[in-house]
C-alpha cells in the first residue's frame, strides 16, 4: 500500500501533535479572554448603555483570567482537545455550541448558589455568550485548517484497514489516497467470510480473513476499520464487535441503500462521506466521568462501611458448610477478556466436580442454607466490588457469563457478542427485572433487557437500576 506523503517518524509526529494541542488551548484562552473583555467594553464603556457605570479594567481582566481554567476544563471534558480535522463545519459548530451552552448553565447555577442577589445585567451575558461562541469557533477553525495541512504532509495519520475486497472497497481506498488531507493510511484489506473469489483489490494488499482480525489489528497497529460490506444482519459485522471493543478500535460502515432509505446514516462522516459507527460511544465524556466516580467511590464506601456485615456473612458461611468463604470463577469481560470474579460461596464445596458447568436450577440442592438467602438478596455478589475497583467490571452493566456458556450462547444467538462491547456489571437492567438464569430460555429473556441497556445507557438509567437493586437487597423481590 502507498503511504502518506512526507511520512515522519513517530517521535517527530508526537512532538508536533503536542505543539498543535498546546496552540489549540492557547487560542481558546485568547478567545475566552477577548470574549469577556469585549463584552464588558460593550456594556460599560461603549456608550450604548447610558445608565451603565464604568467598571475598572483590572476587575475585567482579573475576571477574564480567572475564567480561563473553568472554560478549559469544560472544553476538555467535552472532547474538544482532540484531532478533528475530518469534521464538517456543521459538526465543528456543534462542538462549540454544546460546551459553551453547558458552561453558561453551570455558571448561572453556580453564581445563583454563591450570591442569589448578585446581577451584572442581562445584556453583558448575551454579548459574552455570543462572542465566546464566535471567537472559539474561529479559534477551532484555524486549528482545523492547520490539522488538515499537517495531515496532508503526513504528520497526522490514522492507520486503517478496509473490510471488503470488492469494488466499494477499492473505490474507498482510492478516495482516501487521493484525499491525503484526511490523514488515513490504509494498511490493507480484510477478506470477509463470504467473499467472492474475484476481487477488485490487489492480492498482495489483502492482510487476511476476518477470522484473523485480532492478529491483523495488533500486527499493523490498526486504529479504525472501514467496512464496505452490507451492514444489515451480516455475520461479518457481528464478528467485529468483540475484537474492536477489546482493542479500542473504531468501526465505521459504509451505508448501503437500505441504510440510506431507513434513515440510519447520521452518526458520523469523513469529510462529507457518510458512515455509520457500529460501536459509538453512548455516554458523553461527562457521563463516563460520573459513572467512573460512582463505580470507584460507591465500591470503596460499601466495602468499608459494610465490613462488619461482610465479616458476619463470612463467619456464617464457614459455620453453615465446609469450604472456603469466597468463590472465584472465570468470566468473560469487555472485548472477550477473561477475568476472575469474587463471590461469597453460596453452594456446597466442589459443586460442579461431577456435573461440570451447568445452569443453577430454581431448587438446586447444591445451594447451601445461607446461600439461598445470599442469592435471593444478591449479597453473594458484593465481593465483586473488588472487580469494580480493579477496573474489570462496572457497578451497572450486563452480568458477565462464564466462557463455556458464552460459546454456547454465541451458537444460539449470533448477536450475543454485542453484549461484550461494554464492561460487565455487578447489577443490571435484566437483574432487577428477572431472576437468576436457569436455562437458555431465561438467557434469551435477559438479552432483551441487556440490549436495551446497551442502547440506552445513561446516568439516570444507572441510578434507577441502583435504586431497584437496593429494593431487591432489602426485600428479596428479585422477580417482576
Amino acid at each position: 500500500m502507498r503511504q502518506t506523503r512526507g511520512d515522519l517518524g513517530k517521535e517527530e509526529r508526537r512532538k508536533r501533535l503536542k505543539k498543535t494541542l498546546a496552540l489549540s488551548v492557547l487560542l481558546d484562552g485568547l478567545a475566552i479572554f477577548l470574549a469577556m473583555t469585549c463584552s464588558a467594553w460593550v456594556k460599560f464603556d461603549s456608550g450604548i448603555f447610558a445608565d451603565a457605570s464604568h467598571m475598572s479594567n483590572s476587575v475585567v481582566y482579573s475576571g477574564a483570567l480567572l475564567s480561563l481554567p473553568f472554560w478549559w476544563l469544560v472544553f476538555a471534558a467535552s472532547g474538544s482537545y482532540r484531532l478533528h480535522w475530518d469534521m464538517s463545519w456543521a459538526d465543528e459548530m456543534r462542538q462549540v455550541v454544546k460546551p459553551v451552552t453547558s458552561g453558561f448553565i453551570i455558571l448561572f447555577f453556580g453564581a445563583f448558589l454563591i450570591s442569589p442577589s448578585a446581577s451584572v445585567g442581562r445584556w453583558i451575558i448575551v454579548f459574552y455568550y455570543l462572542l465566546l461562541m464566535v471567537l472559539v469557533f474561529i479559534s477551532r477553525s484555524f486549528i482545523r485548517i492547520l490539522e488538515r495541512r499537517m495531515a496532508k504532509k503526513g504528520v497526522l495519520r490514522r492507520v486503517a484497514a478496509i473490510v471488503g475486497t470488492g469494488e466499494p472497497a477499492a473505490n474507498l481506498e482510492v478516495y482516501l489516497r487521493d484525499n491525503s488531507a484526511l490523514g488515513y493510511r490504509i494498511a490493507g484489506f480484510i477478506r470477509p467470510a463470504l467473499a467472492s473469489a474475484e476481487t477488485a483489490v490487489p492480492a498482495d494488499s489483502i492482510l487476511g480473513g476476518i477470522d484473523q482480525l485480532p492478529e491483523i489489528v495488533r500486527k499493523h497497529s490498526i486504529k479504525e476499520l472501514l467496512v464496505t460490506i452490507a451492514s444489515n444482519f451480516h455475520d461479518d459485522i457481528l464478528s467485529l464487535f468483540v475484537p474492536a471493543s477489546g482493542e479500542g478500535i473504531r468501526v465505521k460502515v459504509v451505508p448501503d441503500l437500505f441504510d440510506v432509505v431507513a434513515g440510519h446514516v447520521h452518526s458520523t462522516q469523513i469529510m462529507g462521506q457518510p458512515f455509520m459507527e457500529i460501536l459509538p460511544e453512548r455516554l458523553s465524556f461527562w457521563q463516563k466521568l460520573v459513572k467512573g466516580i460512582i463505580d470507584y467511590s460507591l465500591s470503596a464506601f460499601v466495602l468499608a462501611a459494610g465490613m462488619p456485615v461482610w465479616l458476619l456473612i463470612a463467619l456464617v458461611i464457614r459455620i453453615d458448610s465446609r469450604g472456603p468463604v469466597f468463590y472465584r470463577q472465570e468470566r468473560v469481560g469487555k472485548g472477550g477478556k477473561i477475568f476472575k470474579v469474587f463471590k461469597f460461596r453460596s453452594m456446597v464445596k466442589d459443586a460442579e466436580k461431577r456435573s461440570g458447568p451447568v445452569w443453577a436450577g430454581k431448587n438446586d440442592d447444591r445451594v447451601t442454607r445461607i446461600g439461598r438467602f445470599l442469592r435471593k438478596s444478591r449479597l453473594d455478589e458484593v465481593p465483586q466490588l473488588l472487580n469494580v475497583l480493579k477496573g474489570e467490571m462496572s457497578i451497572v452493566g450486563p452480568r458477565p457469563e462464564r466462557p463455556v456458556f458464552v460459546e454456547e450462547l454465541r451458537e444460539v444467538f449470533p448477536f450475543y457478542m454485542k453484549r461484550l462491547t461494554i464492561k460487565p456489571g455487578l447489577t443490571g437492567w435484566a437483574q432487577v427485572k428477572l431472576e437468576y438464569d436457569t436455562d437458555m430460555e431465561s438467557v434469551a429473556s435477559k438479552l432483551r433487557y441487556d440490549f436495551f441497556y446497551i442502547e440506552n445507557q445513561s446516568i439516570f438509567l444507572d441510578l434507577e437500576i441502583l435504586a431497584r437493586t437496593l429494593k431487591v437487597v432489602l426485600t428479596g423481590a428479585g422477580a417482576h
